[in-house]
């Protein structure tokens, strides 16, 4: 971020013009009057540098529950839109389809839609919304009487899970005793959602990047609502003629494959471990019988820290190149040593290298005054990294800070539930500390009004904190008010979230891909693995086939099954080291798509452009140009290199 760009946005914070100006469309109730759309304030943090108003606008659009009966009952999305950094946009902005189902995006506007989209706003806007049952508009489908009741099993996470049946079962009863038509909730009509978002908002042509489960919901937008898709990107693929309940584990079993494959494709890899599948076969069985100690202040290394080994590759930010130290580690453990391991799982291979360490490889190509120069320059552009980071923290700080001033929300608000809380807790009793807390929770979905605060307090606080409480409330202003409400609202939706991510899943699934999958089959594919250790995984998972029969399936049309054939332009990426989809689905899916190409990437897990500029720039080159061929070269930089060892 440089000097202007701190000072512009400081200016935008303090002066921002009204949104109407740079949103005019989406001020003005939008372009579509059958998608109403209303604006609300974005959540927080916001990304560093953005305005909301000027460069990023939150809110909701109201589409029908069932786009097949657009006068039945509605339900209201949450959208945000992030301008493009131009005066002159390309016509056809990317919208981001995030995975799960469930998930969310709206939410993570700082922490994934940003960081990983930005390239994409050089030319166009960039937009997302929370899908039908997902993230903020998972209200839609959140039994709020059945948590408020089931409190006490929700201050429990350890036994929640054998309540998690009975819970599950009221809160379905709930929703369809509220009158929501849970077969509505599938991934067609989250296509028709889509293409509603962009109409609403005033797109007539654009991209979609689709990740997880995004991929299938992009799929089916090429198939059911194709109207002003442009090209689509489909990265970590989940097709819709995939079981992938039934085929959990495979993703996982293909990265211990891609390890052993990218071996012995490496001339010295090959020559150090000559037998790599063998040994991994057979530490897992050495593993099962005589685990190595704890020791070194380490727990013990069982059949679960191999399995750990693979799968924790999936995720961006766990140990770099764990997949070049592999092949030594797992040797290591085959003659009951965990030298390499413990570095690695020390985490003092993840040290960045400072300046010095970083030229020591072009030690002999320069001069010693060439050295300083070079090792002054790396180490302020670190610093300078560091900075970066610091500034981004203080502005998303100031502008959080006039937001809340703008809402006139004062510092009582805090004041006040923390007075509320802590007379509970002095003075009552277990019972009436939980009937409190089912009590307060509930504010988690209640307008926000100063009555409402003042019943939760006479009727549940003694009398001796009754009126200092009350005394303080009536000093609060309306956005002090509203303010409590919020953070009420975000402490319970912490407590709920275990129960409502598996309900946001399971609505969708249940209805569409039951009984395409079923637990035979999938204990087929256990069976059937080809690294039996992997069983042990907690990829092999039959929650889903418990729970289901509470959400009867309602296919959306006979045929969603089948592969989706399209001729959009569309780009499919897959991760060697992903373990939640496979490369075998994403190329299942490109079988269908006469302009697919289909790239996979080394050292990338789930959502492989997380884990490269290089997978961020195919994206981005395809998406600016989509008929013309990609520059892949950078893809061979990737590969993973290989620890050998030491003579």
């Amino acid at each position: 971020m440089t000097p202007d760009q701190i000072i512009a946005t400081v200016l935008a914070l303090l002066t921002a013009e009204p949104a109407d100006k740079a949103f005019p469309v989406i001020t003005a109730g939008g372009a579509m009057a059958e998608y109403p759309v209303t604006v609300e304030a974005c959540p927080r943090p916001l990304p560093a540098a953005e305005v909301e108003g000027k460069t990023l606008i939150c809110g909701r659009i109201d589409v029908p529950e069932n786009h097949d009966k657009p006068d039945g009952p509605r339900i209201a999305l949450s959208f945000a839109v992030l301008k493009a950094h131009t005066q002159s946009p390309a016509p056809d902005p990317l919208i981001y389809l995030h995975g799960g189902p469930g998930g969310g995006a709206v939410r993570d506007l700082a922490g994934i839609v940003v960081p990983i989209f930005e390239g994409h706003r050089a030319r166009r806007d960039v937009v997302t919304f929370d899908q039908r049952a997902a993230g903020i508009s998972s209200d839609m489908v959140t039994c709020f009487s059945t948590f408020e009741d089931s409190i006490v099993d929700l201050f429990q996470p350890a036994t929640l899970g054998n309540k998690m049946e009975e819970i599950f079962a009221k809160c379905t009863g709930e929703l369809k005793n509220n009158g929501r038509d849970l077969s509505a909730y599938n991934t067609v009509q989250n296509a028709k959602d889509v293409r509603a978002v962009m109409q609403a908002l005033g797109y007539g042509t654009y991209n979609i990047y689709g990740i997880s489960y995004g991929t299938k919901l992009a799929l089916e937008v090429m198939r059911s609502a194709p109207e002003g898709v442009r090209s689509v990107v489909i990265d970590s693929v989940f097709p819709p003629n995939a079981r992938a309940y039934d085929t959990n584990i495979l993703p996982v079993q293909e990265g211990v494959q891609q390890v052993i494959n990218q071996c012995a494709a490496d001339t010295a890899c090959a020559a150090a471990f000559p037998d790599l599948e063998s040994t991994i076969q057979r530490v897992a069985v050495k593993l099962a019988k005589n685990p190595i100690p704890a020791a070194r202040g380490r727990p013990e290394i069982n059949v679960a820290a191999l399995i750990k080994l693979f799968e924790d590759r999936n995720a961006f930010g766990h140990w770099p190149n764990t997949t070049g130290h592999i092949p030594l580690i797992v040797t290591e453990w085959d003659r009951g040593e965990t030298g390499t391991y413990d570095l690695l799982s020390s985490g003092a291979s993840a040290r960045a290298a400072d300046g010095g360490e970083m030229l020591k490889p072009f030690a002999d190509k320069m001069a010693p005054d060439q050295t300083v120069i070079a090792r002054m320059l790396l180490e302020g552009a670190t610093a300078a990294k560091r900075d970066e980071m610091f500034k981004g923290y203080a502005l998303a700080s100031l502008s959080d800070s006039l937001a809340k001033s703008a809402r006139d929300v004062t510092s009582l608000a805090k004041r006040l539930d923390k007075m509320m809380t802590d007379a509970m807790v002095a003075t009552r009793s277990k019972e009436e500390m939980l009937r409190f807390a089912s009590a307060y929770a509930a504010l988690a979905h209640q307008t926000p009004e100063r009555a409402t605060l003042r019943a939760l307090i006479v009727d549940h606080l003694s009398a001796a904190d009754i009126d200092p409480t009350l005394a303080l409330l009536d000093q609060l202003t309306d956005g002090d008010v509203a303010e409590v409400f919020a953070a009420v609202s975000k402490e319970a939706r912490t407590l709920y979230k275990p129960i409502v991510d598996m309900l946001d899943l399971m609505v969708v699934a249940c209805t569409e891909d039951i009984p395409f999958n079923t637990r035979e089959t999938m204990q087929q594919v256990v069976d059937g693995l080809k690294f039996k250790f992997l069983a042990k995984s907690d990829n092999v998972d039959g929650s889903i086939y418990d729970l289901c029969p509470y959400i009867p399936p309602a296919l959306p049309f006979p045929g969603f099954h089948d592969a989706v054939t399209s001729d959009i332009p569309t780009l499919v990426l897959y991760g060697f080291n992903d373990t939640q989809t496979s490369t075998e689905e994403a190329l299942l899916a490109a079988e269908g798509l006469s302009r697919a190409t289909a790239l996979g990437f080394p050292e990338a897990g789930h959502a492989a452009l997380v884990f490269s500029q290089c997978a961020k720039d195919i994206g981005l080159a395809f998406v600016e140009r989509p008929g013309d061929a990609l520059a892949t070269d950078c893809i061979d930089m990737l590969r993973p290199k290989f620890i050998l060892p030491k003579d």
